[in-house]
């Protein structure tokens, strides 16, 4: 008795899964060449790449490279041209912000209470905070017809809505200073470009379900000009590694 309860159990599962199957199947077919739209969130982690400056001056001497990860979230909509092929526009809140660290010796010296003279080793630390309102523009390739798996691609426009920055340095050597921190500076960005372009390469998967797709994607995203034209940061640029779902419903 209890191996045909289990049997029949099994036998209920593998014929609801085939309905649920089949459901998706004929409602992802009917949204497959209707416009679709809908929300997306995901992660964002951003490389500072170039002449990333420990204090945005001119009076800066040290660079290093930056990295963080952020939220990014947004609307979208696509409309499929054939079963292999989806155009669609993304609008997006951008955030690439990046923390850079360095150890420097200072192009000056420090005397102790005995006159003896002794180089000046510093710690420093800078945080800058990059927003962006990006509109975006991407295709999707489905090799093996739609939906499914793909590989995409896009570029993208984006409007600086704010570019702040706030530097420290501590002392590590010589050792009776050590600790001894200098005053926070911070301010704007100097020289920031007002627009940012980029182009996007990634891939992802379309999960039908009831009412529409859910979409994981990953994707790498290319500055293609620097953050400022700042003489001395004019090579800083910033890339992205993104994972991304979207939820994606047709539009009536």
């Amino acid at each position: 008795m209890k191996r045909t309860s289990i049997l029949f159990s099994f036998v209920l599962l593998l014929v609801g899964m085939q309905l649920a199957h089949a459901q998706g199947i004929r409602i992802g077919e009917r949204a497959w060449y209707t416009i679709r739209g809908g929300l997306f969130l995901g992660l964002n982690h951003s490389f500072h790449n170039g002449d990333v400056p420990l204090l945005p001056s001119q009076e800066n001497s040290y660079y290093g490279d930056a990295t963080n990860t952020n939220i990014v979230f947004g609307v979208h909509g696509e409309k499929a041209v054939t079963r292999y092929v989806v155009l669609g526009v993304r609008v997006t809140f951008d955030q690439m912000s990046g923390e850079v660290e360095g150890r420097f010796t200072e192009p000056y010296r420090i005397a102790d209470d005995n006159g003896n003279v002794y180089d000046v080793v510093r710690d420093h630390n800078a945080d800058y905070t990059l927003q962006y309102f990006s509109f975006g523009f991407y295709s999707k390739m489905y090799p093996m017809s739609g939906p499914g798996f793909f590989v995409m691609g896009g570029v993208g426009l984006g409007a600086l809505l704010k570019g702040d920055y706030s530097t420290t340095a501590t002392i590590a050597e010589p050792d009776w200073a050590s600790g001894s921190l200098s005053p926070a500076i911070s301010g704007e960005i100097p020289d920031a470009n007002s627009l940012r372009y980029a182009l996007q390469l990634g891939l992802g998967y379309d999960f039908y379900f009831r009412y529409g797709f859910v979409t994981p994607t990953v994707s790498y995203e290319f500055g293609l000009n620097p953050v400022t034209d700042a003489a001395f940061a004019d090579s800083w640029t910033i890339n992205n590694l993104r994972f991304i779902i979207d939820l994606t419903f047709p539009i009536p």
